[in-house]
């Protein structure tokens, strides 16, 4: 209910109407009823009696004041309590904005197909121009019956949710299905603006929404079915009474149905008292097709609307046709598991699962075996054990039943790649009969060689696909049943629910493990789709004859039909699709190799025991953990090709994104392209830095042992991450730093990307590589790019993936959470400081959705929400994961951790927190992130650490990077032993993540403690905030200043400084982090402070309503503890504070002597002063208050009267212009048609500006090119000099050495000869000779090469010089085409509008010449008549205009004399009293003045009146004188013409 208030805020009235507890909680409150506003009054108001919503409906005399509505041929009628129809205003105002949005709509395609047509005729007249040939009536009938048909389809499926949203029972259920509806109730056509007509578009929207309605309406129908029939089956007439119905869902009484949507049900009719809340996963349904077209869109690269708008339609068609042709759960198994299993016969029964409880709770009372105490904790643990086996049960069938639909997925991807069906089994070996093998199979490193040699593939196909545990065990571990009672008590020990929870574990296993595999070859068939693309985009702009692929292209049905085929198995394998197979990834040759391992591991456990085991339960306990090993190791082996997977979507993501700015690509990025997979694995084995030579950038990201970091900016080929680490033992730990290191480059290039791309206007949006130079541009983006390569060359291992990847991904997270607390603080508050409070809303409102996607906290769905973690734990602690694993596991994950896509949106949540603002808003923003740039800068100047505030209470207390404890307790074992070696580079990001999250954490306790001080509307208004900062800074700033003044010893300077300046300032030296921690600490002591005082009024009311029962003497139930507390009045009259501050202002300068009071006559003549400026101030405010209401009354009765002055003269002057008309309405057209062929005319200039535009473009492009060829040619010369000196150099070296070598020769054999050496030195000689022939070959090379150096140079140079001419011919080309189309065009037009202006003048003269003969003589008649009218209202005008300027003058000098008269003290008031009654009394005699001209006026037309009545008397009466005459005359002529006769 709605109690609706108005109240006057800053000049505007704002709605105080009471909210009701969710709507409460929806804007951010404590889910409580608001209040009836704020009014204040010195007496008593109903605000005085002011109490909550709910217990407002408590009084007996309250009557419903809901609307109601009813519908009436697909027409909605809105009618109020009474039964009365009405609208409400805000319908109005939104058909209003309707009908401009299709206004604006139909007139931007009249205009395209205008310009289409005038593009294509030869010649234009002023119709053509104008368009008179397009029928605008039936373009606006087109545009309203589309929009009807399009909101009539969306009322139908909204009334569907709607009908769910009557059947939720929990908040959060009913939020999420609010959260639905509202989306659906602001969903608009997505209209593509290029295409020819929109009425394609409308009926694309209206079929989603129809197959979308009956998707929905026919899961929610099938849902209310098999809701009843569970009903109908738990609820018998067997009952034993209402303690044994304790949790059963609520039954129905099969009688009246009713339809919850009036007139047309949207959903089946139920009945009277028949609700289903499990309708309320109706959102998870619209969630799942939100997020399934946003990845179709990504995936296919969707960006128009129109391809957005095909992917959303076929999806919807083929879920509605799935939904269709959907099988049972466990059709795809056999029907004995089907019946052990799947069957709903027994376990689904709660009545029968409870007589299972209950029946061995009394076989253990029978046989003696509990007493006491013990009977309780034998039925708790019998319960708990039933309570485990439905859960583990509920687990097992919604994983077997995911492997059904996966096992499929998997089967068509096999077959579309050329594998056959078998490679998803594993035929079972049973423990018993398995034989030790010498040598485990070992799955073979390329996939593609089993097609040549398949000897190693086991070809067996089972008829029923089996559940996991079946193929390793069938006999022991996997027999279960739950189907019969006996099945259920066998289970109800501990070695069957362990055997349960192994088997439990083998179909997760196998479901993660499908999913994987799917996934691989999902993105690599999506990555090579792009590759292809590419190519031949490429091709076709090269202008080369290759034969492109028609399934290759950008259209949304040919991307799909390229997705959907697949070539035959029979056909030859293409490159493509033989990199494709090599993504295959076979489950049998995965589980093989480790089955053998875990068969023969048994076999030597038996051999060891003497080959017999003495009990199944030792022979089962060996089984399991023998299987526990098996799914570790196969997880482990699985996880790398789901690790592969998200290394390809987080490479194809980013590749999509850079293609649309190249020249970042190409300046910052290498591109790998497809490479044998012999070649990927031996590549980066042999590679060594060497100074001497320039080196190419290896085309590799880590080495091929996966220790070294070769190249950061390399983008491999798919095919190069599918075998990339494959021959190395420690690929797990390869492929995590691969993934560490992309995921966080990604984040970054995306965020810097989106940040740019912040500042596009509209009309930039349209162009893909276009970035704002303000908010950074392709500079910014590069200029970033180079500072991490810098950073990562800053480390002290820079070639570790290690200290890479978490400086990566400490940047990443330092960049988001700057981007948060820009957006979360700064924005936020120059928004509300400036005034602005549309955009601070629309920042606050878009926030809420945007900022949590970027960061890690939990996104909780519907299914998480069935079974959340109990309140006192927390989701990520390590308590709640021992206690409860698998719902904290919900809770952190969602029911589907895996995704084929799960890319972050980056740039959507960034452009989502920005959307709505003005470009004036926009530029605030900019300026409050580079706000917070420069504060992150100025942490790093003061050098000290920074870090969140932990509270130490909690060992479960979760930390803000989103790990839990173990966790960062492996973290801190790992970061410990580098402590002392720790980077400067990783420590200075660590800084600054710890320093923005503690502004996080200051943020968000502020916001807390503001909302319970102020109420939940503090940040809603501009006054409310500077309440809110002077209470802030008087409660808390100061304090914990003041404490850390104390705490640096600087507490009496600190005091000196504070008393000496105006505004609050935190102590001298003091940094950034320390003025925020100590804030945060007192927000923490208020905030626990509240807790403790809310617990002490908790426990007082509740002791003494437990005292005053127990102090009773009847009987009766003690109803009173259930009852609410009783209704509290709140008496809160707000008297003027006159006299409460007059006395303040007092007492402030009194002195105290004697017990009596001294005032000085200065402090009382300054107080008496201010005293008098109150009054006046109140007397202000309601003289202006009640002269501006009377002023209205009096120009409401003025414009009254004026209007029927002029009924009365437009009835007048219509009856004599009729015949004026038909001219009127040529005139009219005419003029629409010139200002049709004017705007014609404006667009077809600004086309000509952008050719122009375009020329200059040219021109300058003429006239930098040569110099930019002149810095090439330079280089070229430059590089030749360099390989002349080098050559020169290695020459002169060369002679140098051989020189030497000669004199040491001959000193040798002068030593030789001098110390008698009888060895021959020929061997000398020759080796001389030898070394002089090689020194000429060197010479003759060294010749030849700087020879061939020379050639390049000249080469290069002339192909500089022949590009430079044959670019300076294709620019004056271009400039000689632009400049004779702009020459064509201006004849064209000039020679048109000539032409037209000739055929106007020649029509306007005839026109003129016929009409002016025949409008001259009535022209004369007129002129005289009009000249009077003129004159009447010309003394009328003046005499309005008279009035009103005497009106403003006055009011104009009263102001002005009200603001000098505030200057003086004494004279004020007697001025101000004379002036008010000078006006007054001037405002007396204009009331009388003008009352007077009234009655003037009013006497001077009657005055006329009688006068024109007189007259016409006279008239009549000298007419009946001239008949009486005639008729006299007539009479005496008659009786003379008789006398003569006679």
């Amino acid at each position: 209910m709605w109690i609706r208030c108005l109240q006057l805020e800053e000049g505007e009235l704002c709605g105080t109407a009471e909210e009701t507890g969710w709507m409460n909680a929806a804007r951010g409150g404590r889910g409580e009823a608001g209040g009836l506003g704020s009014l204040q009054y010195s007496h008593s108001t109903p605000v005085d009696c002011k109490v909550h919503c709910s217990e407002f409906m408590e009084f007996a005399e309250v009557e419903n004041l809901h609307d109601f509505y009813s519908s009436e041929e697909r027409i909605v009628h809105t009618q109020d309590q009474r039964g009365f129809y009405i609208m409400y205003d805000a319908a109005l105002k939104d058909l209003e904005l309707l009908e401009d949005e299709l206004l604006l709509l139909g007139s931007h395609f009249i205009r395209r197909d205008r310009m289409k047509k005038m593009g294509k005729a030869e010649r234009a007249d002023i119709h053509s121009w104008a368009g008179t040939d397009v029928d605008r009536v039936a373009v606006l009938l087109d545009l309203w019956t589309c929009e009807t048909e399009f909101l009539e389809s969306k009322v139908q499926l909204l009334n569907c949710y709607f009908e769910a949203y009557q059947h939720a029972a929990g908040t959060e259920e009913r939020f999420a299905l609010a959260g639905v509806i509202t989306d659906i109730m602001h969903r608009r056509p997505h209209l593509d603006l290029d295409q020819d007509y929109f009425v394609q578009v409308y009926r694309a929207e209206i079929s989603c929404l129809q197959s979308h309605q009956q998707l929905i309406r026919d899961i929610l129908d099938n849902q209310i079915e098999n809701q009843r029939q569970y009903l109908q089956r738990i609820w018998r007439d067997d009952r034993k009474g209402p303690v044994h119905d304790f949790g059963l869902p609520p039954n129905y009484v099969p009688k009246h149905l009713v339809s919850l949507g009036g007139s047309s049900p949207a959903l089946m009719n139920t009945f009277l008292l028949e609700v289903h809340p499990s309708l309320c996963l109706a959102s998870a349904v619209y969630h799942s097709l939100v997020e399934a077209h946003t990845e179709l869109c990504q995936l296919h690269r969707a960006t128009s609307s129109a391809d957005k708008l095909t992917l959303r339609q076929k999806l919807l068609q083929q879920a509605l046709q799935s939904w269709n042709h959907l099988a049972s759960p466990g059709a795809s198994y056999s029907s004995q598991i089907q019946k052990d299993l799947f069957s709903d016969v027994f376990f689904e029964d709660p009545n029968m699962v409870q007589n299972v409880g209950l029946l061995l709770v009394r076989s253990a009372e029978e046989k003696d075996m509990t007493q006491g105490r013990e009977k309780q904790l034998y039925a708790v643990e019998t319960f708990s054990k039933l309570l485990e086996l439905v859960t583990i049960r509920h687990r097992l069938l919604e994983s077997a039943s995911e492997t059904a639909h996966l096992a499929q997925l998997y089967r068509n991807v096999a077959s579309e790649l050329g594998f056959d069906e078998f490679h998803l089994y594993l035929r079972p070996v049973q423990f018993e009969v398995a034989e030790q093998k010498d040598k485990a199979e070992q799955r073979p490193v390329f996939i593609t060689a089993i097609l040549e040699d398949d000897s190693s593939v086991d070809r067996f196909n089972p008829s029923h696909l089996p559940l996991s545990i079946q193929e390793l065990d069938e006999n022991q571990i996997g027999r279960f049943s739950f189907s019969s009672e006996e099945a259920v008590i066998h289970l109800m020990n501990r070695q069957s629910t362990e055997n349960l929870q192994v088997s439990l574990a083998c179909q997760v296993t196998q479901k993660n493990a499908l999913i994987s595999a799917v996934k691989l070859v999902c993105l690599c068939h999506w990555t090579q789709s792009q590759t292809s693309s590419d190519q031949s985009e490429v091709a076709r702009h090269s202008d080369k004859d290759v034969k492109l692929d028609s399934k290759s292209g950008g259209d949304t049905n040919n991307l799909q039909e390229k997705s959907n085929s697949s070539p035959s198995r029979g056909s030859t394998k293409t490159p493509t699709k033989e990199r494709l197979m090599e993504a295959f990834v076979s489950i049998q040759l995965e589980k093989v190799g480790l089955r053998d391992e875990m068969l023969n591991s048994f076999v030597k456990k038996k051999q060891a025991v003497g080959g017999l085991i003495k009990t199944p339960e030792e022979a089962a306990k060996i089984k399991r953990g023998l299987i526990i090993d098996f799914l570790k190791k196969f997880s482990t082996q699985i996880s790398q090709y789901c690790v592969r997977a998200q290394i390809l979507s987080y490479y194809y993501s980013l590749t999509l994104l850079l293609d649309d700015f190249p020249s970042v690509r190409q300046a910052h990025f290498m591109i790998g392209e497809a490479r044998k997979p012999k070649d990927i694995l031996d590549s980066g084995v042999n590679l060594s830095p060497d100074p001497r030579n320039f080196q190419r950038r290896p085309q590799q990201l880590l080495s091929a042992d996966g220790k070294t970091l070769l190249n950061l900016w390399y983008i491999p080929h798919f095919s190069e991450v599918l075998h990339v680490f494959k021959n190395i033992s420690v690929c797990p730990a390869a492929l995590h730093h691969t993934l560490q290191i992309v995921s966080a480059l990604h984040d970054i290039i995306y965020y810097l990307v989106s940040f740019s791309r912040l500042g596009n206007t509209e009309n930039s949006c349209n162009a893909s590589g276009s970035l704002s130079a303000d908010w950074g541009g392709t500079e910014g983006i590069g200029a970033e790019l180079l500072e991490i390569q810098r950073q990562v060359d800053r480390l002290s291992d820079p070639s570790g993936p290690e200290s890479v990847g978490r400086l990566l991904q400490l940047r990443r997270q330092v960049l988001l959470l700057q981007f948060d607390s820009a957006v979360r603080l700064l924005i936020r508050e120059v928004f509300l400081s400036s005034g602005d409070v549309a955009s601070y809303r629309s920042v606050s409102d878009n926030m809420a959705s945007a900022l949590p996607p970027l960061s890690d906290s939990i996104q909780t769905d519907v299914f998480s929400l069935m079974l959340p973690v109990p309140p006192p734990l927390d989701t990520h602690g390590h308590q709640a994961q021992r206690l409860f694993p698998w719902r904290s596991f919900m809770a952190c994950h969602g029911s589907f951790p895996l995704d084929v896509w799960d890319v972050p949106p980056i740039e959507y949540c960034m452009q989502l927190c920005v959307s709505g603002l003005s470009d004036r808003s926009r530029l605030q923003a900019n300026a409050a992130l580079l706000g917070v740039s420069l504060l992150l800068e100025d942490v790093l100047n003061s050098g000290g650490e920074a870090e969140p505030v932990r509270l130490h209470g909690n060992k479960d207390d979760l930390l803000h990077d989103g790990k839990p404890d173990e966790e960062d307790e492996e973290e801190k074992k790992t970061t410990c032993v580098s402590t002392l070696s720790q980077d400067p580079v990783i420590r200075v990001q660590s800084v600054l993540k710890g320093f923005l999250l503690l502004t996080k954490q200051l943020q968000v306790f502020k916001e807390s403690w503001a909302h319970r001080r102020l109420g939940a509307q503090t940040f809603r208004t501009p006054s409310l905030y500077q309440q809110f900062v002077k209470l802030y800074r008087a409660e808390i700033f100061y304090p914990s200043m003041r404490s850390l003044a104390q705490h640096m010893g600087t507490e009496r300077d600190y005091e000196v400084l504070i008393s000496g300046s105006q505004s609050l300032l935190p102590p001298p030296g003091a940094s950034e982090v320390d003025v925020k921690a100590w804030q945060l600490h007192k927000l923490l002591e208020s905030t626990e402070c509240d807790m403790i005082r809310a617990v002490q009024r908790r426990i007082t009311r509740e002791l003494t309503l437990v005292v005053s029962e127990r102090t009773r003497q009847d009987t009766r139930l003690p109803t009173e503890l259930w009852k609410k507390a009783p209704l509290k009045y709140s008496l809160s009259p707000e008297r003027p504070q006159i006299v409460e501050t007059f006395i303040q202002q007092l007492m402030d300068g009194a002195e105290e002597a004697e017990g009596q009071l001294r005032v000085s006559q200065d402090r009382l003549q300054q107080s008496l002063t201010h005293l008098g400026c109150s009054l006046m101030e109140r007397e202000r405010s309601s003289f202006l208050l009640y002269s501006q209401f009377y002023e209205q009354i009096l120009q409401q009765e003025t414009r009254l009267l004026h209007q029927r002055e002029q009924d009365l003269r437009n009835l007048t002057d219509s009856q004599r212009c009729d015949s004026h008309k038909e001219g009127a309405v040529a005139v009219c057209r005419g003029m629409m048609l010139e200002i049709s062929a004017l705007q014609a005319k404006v667009a077809h200039l600004e086309e000509e500006k952008t050719t122009l535009e375009e020329q200059l473009s040219l021109k300058f492009k003429e006239r930098y090119d040569p110099l930019v060829r002149h810095l090439f040619s330079t280089c070229i010369q430059l590089k030749a000099r360099l390989d002349e000196y080098r050559q020169q150099m290695e020459q002169d070296v060369s002679e140098m050495v051989s020189r030497i070598r000669g004199e040491g020769v001959d000193r040798i054999m002068a030593l030789k000869k001098n110390y008698g050496c009888n060895k021959d030195g020929d061997g000398l000689a020759l080796t001389q000779l030898k070394k002089e022939e090689v020194h000429e070959l060197s010479l003759e090379n060294s010749r030849l090469t700087a020879l061939l150096c020379k050639q390049k140079a000249l080469s290069r140079w002339r192909q500089a010089v022949d590009q430079e001419k044959l670019h300076r011919r294709l620019l004056q080309t271009q400039q000689r085409e632009v400049s004779c189309r702009s020459e064509v065009l201006r004849v064209k037009m000039t020679s048109e509008e000539e032409v037209v202006v000739l055929q106007e003048e020649l029509e306007a003269a005839r026109k003129v010449l016929s009409s002016c003969q025949a409008e001259c003589s009535s022209t004369k008649k007129l002129l005289s008549r009009k000249t009077e009218e003129l004159q009447v209202a010309r003394h009328q005008s003046a005499q309005e205009a008279r009035s009103r300027q005497e009106l403003d003058s006055y009011r104009v000098q009263s102001l002005e004399q009200m603001r000098e008269d505030m200057e003086d003290r004494e004279r004020q008031f007697r001025k101000l009293s004379e002036q008010l009654d000078r006006d007054g009394r001037m405002n007396q005699l204009h009331r009388q003045r003008s009352a007077k001209q009234i009655r003037q006026v009013r006497g001077q037309l009657q005055q006329e009146l009688s006068i024109k009545q007189e007259a016409f008397q006279r008239v009549d009466k000298l007419q009946n004188q001239v008949n009486d005459m005639e008729a006299a005359f007539s009479r005496c002529t008659s009786t003379t013409g008789t006398h003569q006769l006679r």
